[in-house]
């Protein structure tokens, strides 16, 4: 396989903790023709995990999703009951009342021709997330999707990124068809990670084009989203995309289907949401034209692993499907099981689940779900257990869930540590009082100090840069701030007495 770097150098040092509960319970919705329990579309199954492995498989669910392919689930954090569940269209509770058969617009049409609208084919399209500030609040984001045609060639992308807000003890919806992005982007591709203050998240979906994603923080007040191009990236025209932040939040995996079908690899910085280190690991040798699309793809706890399930697992142009690992530091990819589906890591980001099957000898085909236990490791050192789970409807073959790992805790030494709305440091016993407002800020800065001195100050980004300088004496000036861009920044002052405080603060507009 090619290879191709593209280096743009950022440090950052990061500390991840495994703190809460969340999201321990998913949900995989669909059947295959016969053998069902549940009358359609009342189908699935729920798996139930602890922090070390899965403990429990409740099947049948008997929960009306029929879905074969969009999968999202929200959890009780404490005992791992099912809250929610959605496929992106319809949206249910965990005591499998309908919240909303239709969560789209009115005037977005059903993705399929199906009379089935419980189904919409779209590989891990919805996303839950926990308010940032509100315990008994959730979101629900989803995408809404249409055909397009560019040059002759037919694709389907998201229209709208849209959101929904559930309560959670009444386990009920508050409001649907919130707006987060009216811009294009790929279908369905949306991941989440948690910011390194611990309670914000960092959203990212990509754009129809390679060299550009859509970044947008979740915080109390809200959420906005920004486009950013990445330098040196291709700019190619994409279709189905697929993408992974690692448990740990310093990589971010994303696939780019099309003619390309090429890997790119990021590192991420929790603190300022940039991506950087761009390497590109071209798969078109070890991927048909013919079969661009990955079914599902998930990456290891330290981001070192690229598991994918490719569509068929017949052979096409002399490449055989199944479920394979690739190495991304040698860009080997080795066949794992030519009748694997699905990789699915576990919210506790410590196993990696797939679905398997095979013949018995009544040529009658058995389904189970696999488990490797040790998903970093080289593929001749994997641990392997082929048919370790066997759920009567083990549909997570077909239906992988889209979630974020909720365990990832705050980044302790980073600027943005902190989520108080002051803080300081100073060099003496007898500080100045230096206080900032509003923050976060967007147009301008109010500083004030407890008493007059000739002070200099400094506003410094996350990357050390200074951005504004200047010399004051005032007790209270308005600093404006139009010519800086959103972000984290601190503010330094050093009185003539020698005084030093700092003060971190956020630009949010």
């Amino acid at each position: 396989m090619k290879k191709l770097w593209i280096l743009f150098i950022l440090n950052c040092v990061t500390i991840y903790s495994f703190a809460q509960r969340e999201s321990d319970a998913m949900y995989f919705g669909g059947c295959f023709s016969g053998g069902c329990w549940c009358n359609t579309p009342n189908q699935g199954n729920i798996y139930q995990f602890n922090q070390d492995s899965l403990v429990q498989i409740i099947d049948p669910a008997c929960l009306p999703l029929t879905t074969f392919y969009s999968a999202a689930t929200f959890a009780d954090r404490h005992t791992g009951e099912l809250l929610f569940a959605c496929n992106g269209w319809r949206l249910i509770n965990g005591d499998g009342e309908i919240l909303s058969h239709k969560l789209w617009f009115d005037d977005m049409p059903h993705p399929q021709d199906s009379p089935d609208t419980t189904t919409v084919n779209a590989t891990a399209g919805p996303l839950f997330l926990p308010h940032p500030s509100d315990s008994t609040k959730a979101y629900l984001f989803y995408g809404q999707f249409l055909q397009y045609n560019i040059q002759n060639f037919t694709f389907v992308a998201d229209k709208f990124l849209t959101y929904a807000l559930l309560d959670i003890p009444t386990r009920t919806l508050i409001g649907r068809n919130n707006i987060a992005l009216s811009d294009t982007s790929s279908i369905s591709d949306l991941q989440a990670c948690r910011h390194a203050n611990g309670r914000d998240w960092w959203i990212i979906k990509p754009d129809i084009w390679t060299n550009k994603f859509f970044v947008g923080l979740l915080t109390p007040q809200g959420i906005e989203m920004n486009p950013i191009t990445i330098p040196g990236a291709p700019a190619d025209l994409r279709v189905n995309t697929s993408s992974k932040f690692n448990i740990q939040g310093t990589k971010y995996i994303h696939y780019s289907g099309g003619i390309s079908r090429t890997i790119h690899e990021y590192n991420f910085d929790r603190c300022s949401g940039t991506l950087s280190n761009l390497v590109i690991h071209d798969i078109s040798d070890s991927i048909s034209v013919l079969d661009n699309t990955l079914a599902t793809m998930t990456i290891s706890p330290d981001g070192s692993k690229f598991y994918i399930k490719r569509n068929s697992t017949f052979e096409i142009d002399g490449i055989r499907g199944g479920f394979s690992q690739i190495d991304l530091s040698t860009d080997s990819i080795k066949l794992i099981s030519f009748r694997g589906q699905c990789p699915q890591m576990m919210p506790n980001g410590k196993k990696l689940l797939f679905g398997n099957n095979f013949r018995d000898s009544n040529n009658v085909i058995q389904r189970r779900v696999g488990e490797i236990s040790n998903p970093n490791a080289p593929f001749n050192e994997l641990i392997i257990d082929y048919f370790k789970y066997n759920p009567p409807n083990a549909l997570l073959t077909i239906a992988p869930n889209n979630f974020a790992y909720m365990r990832l805790g705050a980044d302790t030494l980073s600027i943005c540590d902190s989520l108080s709305v002051i803080t300081r440091k100073s060099a003496n016993k007898e500080p100045i009082g230096l206080v900032v407002f509003p923050n976060p800020a967007t147009n301008y800065l109010q500083i004030e100090q407890q008493e007059q001195s000739n002070t200099q100050y400094k506003i410094t980004n996350y990357y050390g840069q200074v951005v504004h300088l200047w010399q004051s004496d005032q007790i209270k000036q308005n600093i404006e701030l139009n010519n800086i861009s959103n972000g984290f920044y601190l503010l330094q002052a050093i009185s003539n007495k020698g005084i030093v405080e700092q003060i971190k603060f956020v630009i949010q507009r």
